[in-house]
């Protein structure tokens, strides 16, 4: 009886294996989060990228209509003082004119000012932000070799465990295999539990003489009296 004991304690340390392995696996880490962060990112990134963009087109049209408002005006500045105008009422007009596009060479020079600026922020904020999405890109292609390696491993482990585990069910008393299956599922996975001197290893208490004698018999399956789990005792 007591290489049926021997195989039951067996049993549960390769079902302590399989869950704690299973545990792990469950818990890894997949990228997933990493993954839906990197897409936010990027998404931010194209939006700023659009920003940019754009004030970098307005800045282009507004340099264009600045350079054809100084073209007009030296046209009209030649037209003005170059000596063919003799009509005081024409050269009015000509010069009013220059006034006003003096007005607006100021006005876009000032637009062009605030649009430079503009694109200067816009320029750092998308180097940091493609910065951000490099960085995490890298984070995640880390995170899923991680992942892919580490859940290998364990994948690998519990199909040996489940081996093992196979073997030594074929070898088990169907009742005490009944019996065992029946405490763990109770008791959190663990149904077989060593003894620690005259201590259950599950629960820590103390187990009387007349229990440590009859596992030192290994004849009959002894359970902690305080806990429920069956014990184990070894030589």
């Amino acid at each position: 009886m007591k290489e049926q004991f021997d195989l039951l304690f067996g049993l549960q340390q390769i079902d302590s294996t399989i869950d704690d392995a299973s545990k792990r696996l469950a818990g890894l880490d997949d990228g997933s989060g990493k993954r839906a962060e990197l897409e936010q990112q990027r998404a931010e990134l194209a939006e700023m990228e659009t920003a940019l963009k754009q004030t970098n087109s307005q800045q282009l049209d507004k340099e264009l209509e600045l350079e054809s408002t100084e073209e007009e005006r030296a046209q009209k500045w030649s037209q003005a003082y170059g000596g063919a105008i003799s009509d005081p009422k024409e050269l009015a007009s000509l010069e009013k004119k220059l006034e006003e596009l003096q007005r607006r060479k100021d006005k876009l020079e000032d637009v062009l000012l605030a649009l430079y600026d503009k694109s200067e922020q816009e320029s750092r904020k998308v180097e940091q932000q493609r910065e951000t999405v490099a960085r995490l890109a890298k984070e995640l292609d880390a995170t899923v070799g991680n992942f892919e390696r580490v859940s290998a491993e364990l994948e690998a482990a519990i199909a040996d465990a489940q081996q093992q585990r196979t073997a030594i069910v074929e070898k088990l008393d169907e009742k005490l295999l009944a019996d065992y299956e029946n405490i763990r599922e109770k008791s959190g996975g663990l149904a077989v539990v060593a003894v620690n001197g005259s201590l259950c290893s599950g629960c820590r208490v103390s187990i009387s003489v007349m229990l440590l004698e009859e596992l030192e018999k290994g004849k009959k399956l002894v359970r902690c009296e305080n806990c429920r789990r069956i014990l184990h005792y070894s030589e």
